[in-house]
């Protein structure tokens, strides 16, 4: 056989790499920056393919075409009264006149691209159509080229683009000759971008246009997102090879998105799919009946957005390159309204659920319009993939807070939305995604189904998510869950489009029946930079599945590659089965993963042959401290809403009153830089704010020790704070109490020592860089050693060590390394260790570990300086402050 034979049959291995030039073409650079990928032809021409424009090259020119939209609706509002811009509005299916208009526009323009583009030969036989005229034809002109155009092919949009122009045309046909001459001269930089042919261009658009997009917290996935997730997903084991070469799996298999959006992860799933069917050596005939039956029965889509609906269709019947296909599966859903209804969240109480709208298409290419069922049902999906809605009703936020959702409707929806989950493993202050993943579960198959989600990664963390992770834990197998060193937070790509928090991937196959076990394997993988173009993501995720393969034991790591770069880690851990965080999820340094793991079991491994006991058993902060109240019971700040027993004024910088109702209510990185500091604010008794009771009890809560559950590792130099006399908590600080002195004052140390900090670190939400915030349900849990059981001599030198270190300056906790003061708090800590540790059991007794005594102090002391550079090295410490 020929080497160009070989080359046809798409098994041949290559080594390649990808060359591009940014968006300025000034500067080239190289795709992995080391070695070569090793693939398939296949593989390489699957790269070839998928590279378009990257998020930064595309990025610009959209928002210009977006805001060239909304100029265009603009100036078209102005020509119609409001009973014509309703009516206009209505064809896009949104409440809102302004954003339902700029979306009618945006139908307009893409049919004008969809035009050109149909002048291309097409499959199906859909005849060539006049080019967009440069003058400025008449709309009626113009439906009527367009309904040529859709004639014989399946382009449901095309007739709401007639519909919707006709009648803005009957209503003012100089406004809308005109409108229809600006997006014309548009339509040429569209055709440049050189999107795939039917609709994409709408999806990439369409959320910049929509009013409540942030209110509902509904962030559209980004592409190469949905790409990454589908290859993640749907993986080539899935099937044999004989399944994925015939043409009727999709009559038989099932993708389902309950939250659609615009259709870029349905879409995804099916490239995916269509993918692997080529190579098993599926044909363009082939091809064409599988994507009949992904169009008629296999893809199940819904959104409560008929716009996003149809944008969906759009771009799902344009991979069929004009073939016609029957009535669809997807559909928008009902929010709100007397009965309350929640979307898709509807799905809970059985497979179908009714939609206001479904999408189908006719021999003459047009769309009809009825009400119809969607059917997806209990555990019936082989994939779910989705990127649920994020909303909670929580500071400032509420859930159903939708455009053309009555306040009263809001209310209904929400108590329907309790009753839909309350036997479910969810929490409703832990939002809408928890609920979304519950349902995944229900509908993907016993055994085989597997799930894709883009999640918050409050998931992985959050106390809120705790009865979700055990479910997960409980009902799945083959976890994976993929985090960014770096994304939206810091402003740069996230797996969703502005969301402005950490997010994560969940891939997982759920099992035939839940685990009794109570622990679960999780591979825990972290890319150290944004995945931002299609192409990388599909080379990416075959890169993650080769890492995960290599790393089955649990608390094992290695690096995740693509050619000789290094581009993220993945590590294995245990969960618990208890549904307590995932500790690991969002670590750059596997090897900082498993010792910070190694830590809350009362272990300092790191790199070392044997690990070293802490000589303690662990706990839990609640086992040794009586935890104070929220902020919200003790009182409130002046101006803001009068709740709790208190309001709190502010004490001048530097004054240590001894008023029996002062309060270390806030974090003040300037002033608390030592571990002794002074109550920020003082509490008043007014006339209808709490009780005398309720102060009473407040005042029981005083307290010397404070620990921080919104730490800034930024900024903030302590973690835990102490105070001359027994004070309040606050917003920040919460009072921890103990009836013996010494504990409260080796618990400061312990806390700010790098060790304490890193046990922290590994229970709080990193949802944002530089951050760790806790709730007061979680802080209650953070491990935390037993070191109130310590020996009288080592509580004595503990409380000599706080005496020396109570009143030195710390620099912020991101500068742990290079602190010469934290240095003396780790040491002190390691000595009164090892004081307690001079009596300590066995090696065999500390199940393996030596204790920390001789020469093993001297290896703790080397391993908690490696510990110290490789935790200030976590951008999720530093949040890239450092240099």
């Amino acid at each position: 056989m020929d080497l160009a034979a070989r080359f046809r049959t798409g098994v041949q291995r290559v080594a390649y790499a990808l060359h591009r030039l940014d968006s300025s073409q000034q500067k080239h650079w190289r795709w992995p920056r080391q070695g070569f990928i090793q693939g398939t032809v296949h593989d390489a021409s699957c790269l070839i393919a998928s590279v378009g424009f990257s998020h930064d090259d595309a990025e610009p020119r959209l928002r210009r075409l977006a805001s060239a939209v909304s100029e265009v609706a603009s100036i078209l509002s102005s020509a119609l009264d409001e009973r014509a811009r309703r009516e206009v509005v209505n064809c896009a299916g949104l409440h809102s006149p302004s954003g339902g208009l700029s979306a009618t526009v945006l139908l307009w323009l893409n049919a004008l691209f969809m035009q050109q583009e149909l002048q291309l030969p097409i499959a199906g036989g859909t005849p060539p159509v006049r080019s967009v005229s440069r003058e400025r034809p008449h709309p009626v002109t113009q439906a009527e080229i367009w309904k040529d155009a859709a004639r014989g092919s399946w382009c449901p949009l095309l007739e709401l683009a007639i519909q919707s122009l006709r009648t803005c045309c009957d209503w003012n046909a100089a406004a809308t000759t005109a409108a229809l001459g600006h997006l014309i001269r548009l339509s040429a930089d569209v055709a440049d971008l050189a999107y795939s042919r039917g609709g994409s261009l709408g999806a990439d658009i369409l959320p910049k246009l929509l009013p409540d997009r942030k209110k509902s917290a509904a962030f559209y996935t980004q592409p190469a997102t949905a790409e990454l997730l589908a290859a993640l997903t749907v993986r080539r084991s899935d099937r044999d090879e004989s399944d994925w070469a015939c043409p009727d799996l999709f009559r038989r298999s099932i993708i389902a998105d309950m939250a659609c959006g615009t259709g870029a992860l349905l879409r995804a799933g099916y490239l995916r799919v269509r993918e692997l069917h080529e190579r098993a050596g599926g044909t363009l005939e082939t091809g064409t009946e599988l994507h009949r039956g992904a169009m008629e029965f296999g893809l199940r889509g819904t959104d409560i957005s008929a716009m996003a609906v149809h944008w969906t269709v759009s771009c799902l019947a344009a991979e069929g390159r004009g073939g016609n296909c029957g009535m669809t599966h997807v559909g928008c859903v009902e929010v709100g309204g007397p009965s309350g209804k929640t979307g898709a969240l509807e799905y809970f109480s059985g497979p179908g659920s009714f939609n206001q709208l479904a999408l189908g298409g006719g021999a003459d290419g047009g769309a009809s319009r009825e009400t119809s069922r969607v059917q997806i049902p209990h555990d019936g999906v082989d994939w779910v993939l989705m990127n649920p809605p994020y909303s909670r009703t929580r500071g400032g936020q509420s859930a159903f807070d939708l455009a053309g959702v009555t306040a009263e409707d809001r209310k209904r929806c929400q108590g329907r939305w309790g009753a839909l989950v309350k036997r479910e493993p969810v929490q409703i202050r832990a939002g809408m995604a928890a609920s979304f993943l519950v349902l995944a579960k229900h509908k993907a198959k016993p055994g085989t189904g597997r799930i894709g989600l883009v999640l918050p990664l409050t998931c992985a963390l959050a106390d809120s998510w705790q009865p979700t992770r055990k479910m997960i834990e409980s009902e799945f197998r083959d976890i994976v869950v993929v985090a960014t060193v770096s994304g939206a937070s810091l402003r740069q790509v996230g797996f969703s489009a502005n969301t402005g928090m950490e997010e994560m991937l969940l891939v997982a196959t759920r099992r035939h029946r839940p685990t009794k076990s109570s622990s679960a394997k999780l591979h825990c993988a972290t890319l150290y930079e944004p995945c931002t173009w299609n192409g990388e993501a599909r080379e990416i995720a075959r890169a993650v599945e080769s890492a995960a393969s290599r790393c089955p034991a649990l608390r094992s790591t290695c690096p995740i590659t693509v050619g000789s770069a290094e581009i993220g880690s993945i590590t294995v851990m245990e969960a618990g089965g208890g549904g307590a965080p995932w500790t690991m999820v969002g670590v750059a340094d596997g090897s900082l993963a498993l010792a910070a793991d190694a830590l809350t079991r009362g272990r300092l491994d790191s790199a070392l042959s044997t690990p070293i006991s802490l000589g303690l058993e662990m706990g839990v902060l609640e086992d040794v401290f009586q935890v104070g109240p929220t902020h919200h019971r003790l009182g409130h700040v002046r101006g803001a809403e009068p709740i709790g027993a208190f309001e709190f004024r502010p004490l001048a910088v530097g004054a240590d009153p001894e008023d029996a109702d002062c309060a270390l209510w806030r974090a003040d990185a300037k002033q608390q830089r030592s571990l002794r500091v002074l109550p920020t604010h003082t509490g008043l008794a007014l006339p209808g704010v709490g009780s005398e009771h309720e102060r009473a009890r407040m005042r029981a809560t005083a307290s010397t020790l404070f620990y921080a559950r919104n730490m800034r590792w930024t900024s903030q130099s302590l973690l835990a704070a102490t105070t001359r006399q027994p004070v309040l908590g606050g917003s920040t600080w919460t009072g921890l109490r103990h009836a013996d002195l010494r504990v409260r004052k080796v618990f400061a140390l312990w806390w700010n020592s790098t060790l304490g900090m890193i046990v922290h670190w590994t229970q709080g939400q990193r949802t944002q860089n530089g951050r760790s915030r806790t709730q007061i349900g979680a802080l209650r849990k953070i491990p935390c050693p037993r070191l109130d059981r310590l020996s009288g001599p080592a509580l004595e030198l503990a409380s000599s060590k706080y005496g020396l270190l109570q009143d030195r300056t710390l620099l912020p906790a991101m500068n742990a390394d290079s602190d010469p003061v934290r240095k003396e708090v780790d040491a002190a800590v390691l000595e009164v260790l090892e004081a307690h540790s001079s009596n300590a059991a066995s090696t065999a007794e500390l199940g393996g570990a030596r204790p920390l005594t001789g020469q093993a102090a001297a290896d703790a002391a080397n391993a908690l300086r490696q510990l110290r550079e490789l935790w200030c090295d976590e951008p999720s410490v530093h949040g890239w402050k450092r240099s």
